[in-house]
């Protein structure tokens, strides 16, 4: 895969948003194709933790798509989106799970 976009970006003094975007080169996924990857960081208790990311990585023996992974779930959810949309879902998916944990709320079921 050839990098083609990087950024770590503060959202707040305790966040962060991570976005990669590769071209995929010929023999990887579909050659030509864009994978990307975005990540929520929060930090708590002297660590950051993920507590959102949204890529379309192959996952699960094969299966490729974008898929939305969530803090304390272990499986993912598959859903049609661009990178752009990921990117605003990613924050607001991240921002939930960050209230649910400061408010002793998080059941892992977001």
């Amino acid at each position: 895969m050839k990098l083609i976009f990087e950024s770590d970006k503060r959202l707040s003094e305790d966040s962060r948003l991570i976005k990669r975007l590769y071209r995929a080169e010929s023999g990887e996924y579909q050659s030509g194709s864009f994978i990307f990857a975005l990540q929520y960081l929060w930090f708590h208790e002297d660590k950051w933790l993920e507590l959102a990311r949204i890529d379309n990585y192959e996952h699960e023996k094969g299966r490729t798509g974008v898929h939305i992974h969530k803090f304390g779930m272990r499986f993912v959810e598959f859903r049609e989106m661009d990178f752009t949309e990921a990117e605003q879902l990613v924050i607001a998916i991240g921002e939930k799970i960050k209230q649910k944990i400061r408010l002793g709320d998080h059941d892992g079921k977001n």
